[in-house]
């Protein structure tokens, strides 16, 4: 079986790094699910199974792995998820697969991920840390679910650069339901749906569809 020394090759060779795309530690979550990935390179996985793999791995009880969604768009990793058409079939919700170690994710852009010149804390403060979008208080139990809230860099257009005037903080209960689905305001409402958001919803004949009426409508 491939080893975590097997994948740091094959990322060095592929010069992944120049792209904007790093390599997770070891003994991390996102390290462990990207080796799960990596041994599996090729074939669909579901995520209940990673789940259990990767728990074991670090000796901790199963739980939610968000690793797996996080290692496709946001970390440039060239991995399809559900919605994703590979080898002739549509993938299903929890199901994931990593393609190869060559090109990096379609919808990453290195551009929007850069944090360096993020305030966070003091966005955070505007919002009295409290999700922009549900409330929740950041450290207080979430008033939906019975879980301690934390709140993340929430885009508010998906399609521009990170920065201070594009970040709002959401609990990462509405952080994982937005995605890139949605344009979101300074208060933290939907605005309108992305385009990625729209196409991910549906079949591969009609996003072509939409695709073209797209590019008509631009021209």
């Amino acid at each position: 079986m491939k080893t975590y020394s097997d994948l740091k090759k094959e990322y060095e060779d592929a010069d992944l790094k120049t792209k904007g795309i790093k390599l997770p530690a070891e003994k991390t979550q996102r390290g462990q699910a990207l080796l799960y990935l990596y041994q599996n390179m090729g074939q669909v996985v579901s995520k209940l199974s990673a789940e259990r793999v990767v728990a074991k791995r670090l000796n901790q009880q199963p739980k939610d792995l968000q690793s797996l969604r996080h290692l496709g768009k946001q970390s440039g990793y060239n991995i399809l998820q559900a919605g994703a058409v590979y080898r002739g079939r549509k993938l299903k919700r929890g199901e994931y697969v990593l393609v190869d170690l060559r090109d990096s994710n379609s919808y990453f852009d290195i551009s929007r991920r850069t944090e360096h010149n993020l305030d966070f804390n003091s966005i955070k403060l505007k919002y009295d840390n409290c999700c922009a979008t549900c409330g929740s208080e950041e450290g207080e139990i979430h008033r939906y679910d019975n879980v301690v809230t934390m709140l993340e860099k929430g885009h508010k257009d998906p399609g521009k650069t990170m920065d201070d005037s594009n970040i709002i903080p959401q609990c990462q209960v509405c952080n994982k339901v937005a995605k890139d689905n949605w344009v979101f305001d300074d208060y933290g409402r939907v605005k309108k749906i992305t385009v990625q958001g729209l196409l991910s919803r549906h079949t591969r004949e009609q996003k072509q569809q939409f695709l073209l009426a797209l590019e008509a409508d631009l021209s």
